[in-house]
């Protein structure tokens, strides 16, 4: 079922029995339980990531609450919230509880997510849930420590932690809707058609076209950023602790992925005879596999060892301004690529052979970056300028 992540809401619950604690420094500590069949949907805003249908914590529940749903209170470690403002009414054994922009549940979202579900299909009258909310009023910093903090059922991704504390802000502003809806920027988030990009993958994409840090005109040295293909993970913990060397790519994000997307559907009309024919080249002709964004046909895959270091040569095509805070190409990728992308998948296939087929390896080479980014220098040409972007000051 679909859920609410939307606040400011308030809330009015029926509880069975409470207590309040004051203890560490907040004044309101209470402990409530609600019988299954009066529990209400709390607002998941505050949570690090979308409870999945699919876990096994929540199938788990599912079956306690149909087989022994009086278990349920000892079997569940019950739902965490954050309350700005908790009202008690013992009269009628009623709780309100208002939910702040960013509040609500912080860990026990399986929990929600099973409660509501059995609900709808059954009296869980017998079921008890445990409530600890906190009353108090948190930053979003704040909210995304506690509900990382508390989520100890499975280790909480650090994408879904950066989402929560608003690390990818900035890039959303510079992405089409059409491109936005995709990127799985927090655990188990719902995108359309389940076709998703990891956000740890975009930034690992975005970190081939820096131009600050590796091989371009803008940076002295030869280095190339193998990591995107290598070890994505640590490219992206390197994102978290420097976004600001990152800010300059955010505006190329859409042509990145359109990018993307002609290669993986064209890039057999320039191979070279035989690319094909490798053992890591699957083909898809009788499967109709589909692009994630944009929805083109993908007749053979191309493997990420293949595609990252190409794609990282289009970092030579790149037009920056960077006193006048603008960024752009000098000419239109994709006709880059159909220009010039016989000689790069020509190489690429050399070097595969050279490593004796030993894809990984051949990923790591540091030369063969090289090689395929000075093809790229020299098959674009400067005379023209193809497109550019404001690099916003709100980025900067």
């Amino acid at each position: 079922m679909p859920f609410s992540k939307h606040s400011p809401k308030e809330i009015t619950m029926k509880y069975e029995e409470y207590a309040v604690h004051h203890v560490s420094g907040y004044p309101n500590v209470y402990t409530l339980f609600i019988r299954g069949n009066e529990y209400v949907e709390l607002p998941m805003d505050a949570n690090v990531r979308d409870p999945s249908e699919k876990s096994i914590p929540y199938k788990d529940m599912i079956n306690t609450l149909e087989q022994n749903p009086y278990n349920f209170l000892l079997q569940n470690g019950g739902i965490n919230v954050i309350s700005s403002d908790v009202t008690i009414y013992k009269s009628n054994k009623t709780v309100i509880m208002y939910f702040p922009l960013g509040a609500g549940i912080v860990n026990g979202g399986h929990t929600q997510l099973a409660l509501l579900d059995s609900k709808g299909k059954k009296d869980i009258i017998e079921a008890v849930v445990r409530l600890e909310v906190i009353e108090k009023e948190f930053t979003p910093e704040e909210l995304a420590i506690i509900a990382a903090s508390r989520n100890t059922a499975s280790n909480v991704k650090p994408y879904s932690t950066a989402e929560k504390r608003g690390y990818f802000t900035k890039l959303k502003l510079c992405m089409l809707p059409k491109f936005e809806k995709h990127i799985i920027w927090w655990e188990n988030r719902n995108v359309p058609n389940d076709k998703g990009l990891l956000a740890v993958d975009l930034i690992a994409r975005l970190n081939l076209f820096n131009v600050e840090c590796y091989q371009s005109a803008w940076h002295f040295g030869t280095e190339q950023p193998n990591k995107s293909a290598t070890s994505k993970n640590s490219t992206f913990e390197y994102w978290l602790t420097h976004q600001q060397e990152f800010l300059h790519t955010y505006p190329l994000v859409n042509d990145i992925i359109n990018l993307e997307e002609h290669i993986l559907s064209t890039f057999h009309t320039v191979a070279p005879r035989g690319i094909t024919n490798l053992s890591v080249i699957k083909g898809y002709k009788d499967e109709q596999k589909k692009t994630i964004f944009l929805g083109k046909t993908i007749l053979w895959e191309l493997p990420k060892q293949f595609l990252l270091p190409l794609m990282s040569s289009f970092r030579a095509a790149i037009k920056y301004d960077k006193k006048n805070k603008r960024i752009g190409w000098y000419m239109k990728p994709e006709e880059v690529f159909n220009s010039c992308g016989y000689i790069l998948l020509q190489e690429l296939m050399r070097t595969y052979k050279t490593h004796h087929n030993e894809i990984n390896q051949m990923s790591k080479d540091s030369n063969l970056w090289r090689i395929l980014f000075d093809t790229v220098d020299r098959d674009t040409h400067r005379n023209s300028i193809w497109r550019m972007y404001d690099i916003p000051e709100k980025i900067l």
